[in-house]
């Protein structure tokens, strides 16, 4: 049975505002919900001589950040050492873009030492991880 005169009418524009109230809902959903391009880094720690034997030496730590991002980001480098002289620096790196960061780290007797870097975006998200380790004997 098909509805007609006024109550009719009434609810037909009920049925229509409704289901665009849930269109609008599905739509604005699907806005909150979109987020921007995840950032993209990969990095690589080097550390030589592996074994150093040498008092009075350093020790090379070669750091290699790179963005694998399809545009400009930010990204910010942690670094955890097992001796002093850990860095931490924010980058702006282009597409493909490279940054190296080197250190030279005194000889200290004895042991294995290690350097673990981490590389977030700016939202905090772990993006990528890399870990060299050296003896000092």
């Amino acid at each position: 049975m098909r509805p007609t005169g006024l109550i009719g009418k009434i609810m037909i524009v009920g049925l229509l505002v409704a289901s665009a109230g849930l269109a609008g809902g599905v739509v604005a959903a699907a806005h909150v919900t979109a987020t921007a391009p995840a950032g993209c880094a990969k990095v690589t720690v080097v550390a030589k001589p592996k074994l150093n034997t040498q008092a009075g030496s350093t020790e090379t730590i070669r750091n290699q950040i790179t963005s694998c991002a399809a545009k400009a980001e930010v990204v910010r480098v942690k670094q955890k050492l097992t001796l002093p002289g850990a860095f931490s620096g924010t980058f702006t790196l282009s597409a493909g873009q490279t940054v190296e960061v080197t250190q030279h780290i005194k000889y200290v007797c004895c042991g294995t030492y290690h350097a673990t870097d981490q590389v977030f975006s700016t939202s905090g998200q772990l993006l990528a991880m890399a870990r060299a380790s050296w003896t000092f004997a």
